[in-house]
């Protein structure tokens, strides 16, 4: 792995997140703006698994790492990373689905989808992780987590908002 002087990965990281940040916000607007143009099937049932999904793996994944492993906090700041970024790849991949079908611009979550999912094989292997984060920088890969995970249900409560109901539309 290229290592950058003065933290410069850590930037890059922390750039990577913003803007996975406003791509996910972007994303879920251009799905909302269209729900009178969009067919949408089972699509409360599909923002239930996505809130519900998540929060019960981040029950088991904090349970195995505590009775399973050493180095608590390094284990459950990375499992919260990586947790996050598939947040933000199964969030893209839901908007696309229902937005496929339209005459949008579909870039956005394409690229959202894919360099989320080169991230989350990038940053899986822990030995990796910890080539971006040490030690003091822990908390960092806290706040990131946190902001994408916070976001991806801020914006999966919105979509149920516009959503209320199980609608078709042509």
């Amino acid at each position: 792995m290229i290592k950058f002087k003065g933290g410069a990965i850590l930037f890059l990281v922390i750039g990577i997140a913003i803007l996975f940040s406003i791509l996910t916000i972007l994303n879920t607007n251009q799905l909302i703006l269209l729900k009178n143009h969009t067919y949408l099937k089972n699509l409360n049932i599909y923002t239930r698994l996505l809130i519900t999904i998540p929060l019960l793996s981040l029950v088991i994944l904090s349970i195995v790492i505590y009775k399973f492993h050493s180095l608590y906090e390094e284990r459950i700041y990375h499992a919260l990373l990586v947790l996050s970024n598939w947040l933000v790849v199964a969030n893209s991949i839901f908007i696309y689905k229902n937005i496929r079908h339209t005459n949008t611009n579909l870039y956005r979550v394409k690229l959202l989808t894919l360099s989320s999912i080169a991230t989350v094989i990038y940053i899986t292997p822990i030995n990796r992780y910890e080539n971006v984060f040490n030690e003091k920088q822990y908390y960092i890969s806290l706040i990131i987590s946190l902001s994408l995970i916070i976001i991806q249900f801020i914006n999966l409560t919105r979509i149920r908002r516009y959503f209320p109901e199980n609608i078709v539309k042509d």
